[in-house]
């Protein structure tokens, strides 16, 4: 994709060309055990740097086993999203622009972003502040609010319980399925989303047995 691209997408996502951490340019289906069933991209959080090859993985047999890198259980920026969510709830939408932007102004460092080895860009990022045009109102600031949420915290595992704890879960999550569907991705199994039910998984069977289902009443809808 050759047209402006938030500069987090390629510290998020492995793509085809660019430069996969300290390894080498993302070969695409070389990396990926099936395209129908994964699709193109490979994950990039959370993933070792060869440099860091037998330091933060056990080198010792055929597979380099589990690693043993820090999980980052809170950032700094998700403090700074949760802050802005606040306000603009309590209606204090300048305040909320002023955490969105504090988050948006170190993604635009462009020191930090993706580079090929001849120091160019790898790709053609693009990203700025908002002005106070664009929290104009509260539901327009609440939508840019949960992007922003979406895009600094890609790959880090709140992004489904974002979508339950705002209400939205079944419409975006179902839409998303639908969307994947077209394109015959089969790891989704013909997956959905049930309001009400879904947000939960079922309580095992056995730990109620142990502790009698009169007193662990099993989640709704199982």
């Amino acid at each position: 994709d050759s047209g402006p691209l938030d500069p987090r997408i390629d510290h998020s996502i492995g793509r085809k060309t660019i430069p996969y951490l300290d390894w080498i340019p993302h070969p695409g289906s070389a990396w990926i055990r099936s395209f129908p069933y994964a699709g193109p991209y490979s994950p990039k959080k959370y993933i070792y740097y060869k440099s860091q090859e037998n330091t933060f993985t056990d080198g010792s047999s055929w597979t380099r086993g589990y690693a043993t890198m820090n999980y980052t259980i809170i950032r700094y920026a998700d403090v700074l999203l949760m802050a802005a969510e606040a306000e603009v709830e309590a209606g204090s939408l300048a305040k909320a622009l002023v955490y969105v932007n504090q988050v948006r102004r170190r993604a635009a460092l462009s020191e930090h972003w993706v580079k090929n080895e001849d120091g160019t860009d790898a790709a053609n990022y693009n990203i700025s502040e908002y002005t106070a045009a664009d929290f104009a109102s509260q539901a327009v600031a609440r939508t840019a609010v949960r992007f922003e949420r979406k895009l600094e915290l890609s790959g880090e595992g709140h992004r489904f319980f974002d979508l339950v704890r705002w209400g939205v879960a079944a419409p975006v999550l179902n839409e998303y399925l639908a969307y994947e569907g077209q394109y015959l991705i089969t790891k989704f199994g013909g997956a959905s989303f049930t309001a009400g039910k879904s947000e939960l998984y079922p309580i095992p069977q056995a730990q109620r047995d142990i502790q009698g289902s009169d007193i662990l009443a099993q989640n709704p809808g199982y």
